[in-house]
């Protein structure tokens, strides 16, 4: 069960659907810049025409767990070239992670 006020980010899921689970852990001290620019990279990706979800949630030992959902691979590969994508993510966010875990799976 959830807590009070989440929702459960793949419900209505549907075959075919792509599906990205990444565990972040800031490094020391940059909990903060990582989170501001998720908080951007969070608006700027429920904006594509092909995500169906994008949550952050508080894990463990201050990690952060990501949940996205994708129509296909093509909007998960439109999603990892966009310019907010490279920019936020790559160029910012995981210069400052100590540990990134991601899997992709297909709704099947």
């Amino acid at each position: 069960m959830l807590p009070d006020g989440l929702h459960w980010p793949l419900a209505g899921a549907r075959t075919g659907q792509v599906v990205v689970v990444a565990r972040w852990q800031p490094g020391p001290g940059t909990r903060s810049a990582v989170t501001a620019a998720l908080e951007q990279l969070a608006v700027e990706s429920r904006a594509e025409a092909g995500c169906l979800g994008y949550e952050a949630y508080d894990g463990q030992d201050g990690e952060i767990i990501l949940v996205e959902r994708y129509a296909d691979h093509a909007a998960l590969e439109a999603h990892r070239s966009s310019d907010h994508f490279r920019r936020l993510a790559v160029g910012r966010i995981v210069p400052l992670l100590a540990h990134r875990e991601v899997v992709v799976a297909v709704v099947e």
